[in-house]
């Protein structure tokens, strides 16, 4: 260049740069967004089982005795793995607990349930009941609270795996 001669600005060149720094900005903003708003989901899809146990002595002194799973979380969960054991043995379903334990009361009274399945949001299963008729002796709740343990590990709608169990550790094998 020349001493004398004046120097332009291209505003076209500087207008382009800017539309493409501002589009990558924006294609930035987009994409984690999207990224927090899946993690959200997620969150706010969470299933979350649980067990409860209800148990009560009755006057003859024998007890009814109630173990259910429920889903107190905000998403449905499916069940992908189910373990029991009972004596140090591992059971292949709920229903060979009581014959597995050896109760007194008739099995053909005493419930349990198909825990290996899908639940909803506040949905409720049976895993093993024994009331009415079919009460337990103190001995034998006292051995179905030692060595009784259950394991499930069940996933989210988006796949992603949790656990819950009921008993000692030392029940398993």
């Amino acid at each position: 260049m020349e001493q004398g001669e004046k120097r332009s600005i291209h505003w076209e060149k500087w207008t382009a740069v800017g539309t493409v720094v501002m589009a990558v900005c924006a294609l930035l903003t987009s994409l984690w967004q999207g990224y927090t708003l899946q993690q959200h989901n997620k969150l706010s899809l969470r299933p979350y089982l649980e067990f409860e146990a209800n148990f009560q002595r009755m006057p003859d002194k024998r007890i009814s005795f109630e173990l259910l799973v429920n889903n107190n979380g905000i998403g449905p969960a499916k069940v992908t793995q189910m373990n029991i054991w009972l004596e140090g043995k591992l059971l292949s379903s709920t229903h060979r607990i009581w014959p597995t334990l050896k109760v007194a009361a008739p099995t053909d009274c005493l419930g349990a349930g198909n825990v290996a399945r899908f639940y909803k949001v506040d949905d409720q299963q049976m895993v093993i009941r024994a009331e009415e008729k079919c009460l337990l002796t103190d001995a034998e709740y006292q051995k179905l609270q030692q060595q009784l343990r259950i394991e499930l590990t069940y996933q989210s709608l988006y796949g992603d795996s949790y656990q819950v169990s009921w008993g000692e550790p030392a029940a398993r094998g």
